[in-house]
């Protein structure tokens, strides 16, 4: 755990709405379409390096299921998986995470990629009117419904 980590705080964890073998899922409290999820290792990690192999398959494993789960969900047979390391590849937060982004037709609008949008999100201030944040009744309430329907998903496996 570090202190001046977000995935690390307790407030953040607190709305994780999956865990399996040491890693998380978490709803992106800014999300760039719905269904955004990041995977987290429970433990800090800064790099997929610091990963041993068990764990990077772990890691992977349950991006998977998690990524399953997202598509059935958000009804959507595509998505995008970003795993960025380092701040010149747009690592925002210095704790290892894969974002998770489920994926449909026409979700976006003609000219503008994921990519490009997922760097614009996380390179404005958390402040700043252009950044989507979602409010903090509105995250509890999605995280909610996501453990709730996380359950639901694995106990039908």
């Amino acid at each position: 755990m570090k202190k001046d980590c977000p995935f690390c705080d307790s407030h953040v964890t607190a709305q994780i709405f999956a865990t399996e073998n040491g890693f998380s899922a978490l709803y992106n409290h800014s999300p760039i379409l719905p269904g955004h999820t990041l995977i987290i290792p429970d433990k800090h990690t800064g790099s997929l390096f610091e990963l041993n192999e068990e764990e990077i398959s772990g890691f992977f494993t349950f991006a998977r299921k998690v990524t399953s789960f997202l598509t059935d969900i958000y009804r959507s047979d595509a998505y995008d998986w970003s795993l960025q390391e380092g701040v010149a590849a747009g690592q925002s937060v210095d704790h290892l995470h894969l974002h998770i982004i489920p994926r449909k037709p026409g979700d976006l609008p003609e000219g503008v990629e994921w990519y490009g949008k997922l760097h614009e999100q996380q390179s404005l201030a958390l402040d700043d009117s252009e950044r989507i944040v979602l409010s903090e009744r509105e995250y509890q309430e999605i995280s909610r419904a996501m453990k709730e329907k996380w359950d639901s998903f694995v106990s039908h496996q």
